[in-house]
């Protein structure tokens, strides 16, 4: 990653142990590779947030919050139009500090006190409001259940196979074989088919796919249609992105959909 941006706030506010931020953002848009001192919660009411820590890859949309653990450097990009409600929060608060990253599934409580603290005022009404809420909110989180559904991939830290991974998340429609990656960062296919699986625990073509059924998934869950994901992904045609797709998840595109709008 590039140099990380230390994020800080200011004296009065930051003596709270929840600061709440309503963030909208277009298309593409990035935040750089920043670090903060307290833990951050993610969490999309609408659009997809790809967030890079040196570590992994996570795709957060409105099924799954991030708490972000304070120190980690982390980057993020925005896939459609994001409206993004996150929490800083005073790692002390918290009852278990977090060292890295959880995902975790806010349910409708959670999400309800996270956007109504959001929209609170910074009147005397306001404040009483978070006052109310900060402490529901801090609890919410510590006893939040793990959502091992989260699309997560793991990063390399090698520069040469980051470089690859990271042109790929971008695009990853490319077809590129690892021989033309491998001669574009000045590599063999054979050591650059090696560090994947020492440093991922997949092959080049694990990875690729991997990913892309994580952006499948994401970009189903947010109301693209599958014949559009199959084209931003790469693929033939929708057929050929559903036979992928139900040989990595056991499902159709449709049934993810309508098991995704049961659970809802």
């Amino acid at each position: 990653m590039a140099q990380a941006k230390l994020q800080t706030f200011g004296d009065g506010v930051g003596a709270r142990k929840v600061i709440p931020q309503s963030l909208d953002y277009a298309s593409g848009s990035h935040e750089i590779a920043h670090i903060h001192h307290r833990a951050q919660l993610v969490y999309a009411t609408r659009g997809i947030v790809r967030i890079m820590t040196p570590e992994t890859l996570w795709i957060v949309t409105s099924d799954h919050a991030l708490l972000i653990g304070s120190q980690v450097e982390h980057e993020l990009h925005m896939l459609g139009e994001v409206s993004m409600r996150t929490l800083y929060i005073d790692p002390a608060a918290l009852a278990e500090p977090e060292p890295r990253c959880r995902p975790i599934a806010p349910g409708e409580l959670l999400r309800a006190a996270l956007l109504d603290l959001c929209a609170a005022g910074a009147d005397t009404a306001g404040a009483r409001r978070a006052a109310l809420l900060e402490p529901l909110i801090l609890d919410l989180i510590d006893t939040a259940p793990g959502a091992p559904d989260a699309a997560r991939l793991p990063l390399p830290a090698d520069e040469r196979l980051r470089q690859i991974c990271t042109s790929l998340i971008a695009q990853a429609a490319n077809n590129e074989t690892l021989e033309e990656w491998a001669a574009r960062v000045g590599a063999s296919g054979r050591t650059i088919a090696r560090h994947f699986r020492v440093e991922t625990g997949l092959s080049f073509g694990q990875w690729r796919e991997q990913l892309r059924m994580a952006e499948a998934m994401s970009r189903l869950a947010v109301g693209h249609a599958p014949a559009d994901i199959a084209r931003e992904l790469g693929y033939a045609d929708a057929r050929t992105f559903a036979v992928m797709f139900r040989r990595a998840s056991g499902v159709s595109p449709q049934q993810f959909l309508r098991r995704e709008g049961a659970s809802a």
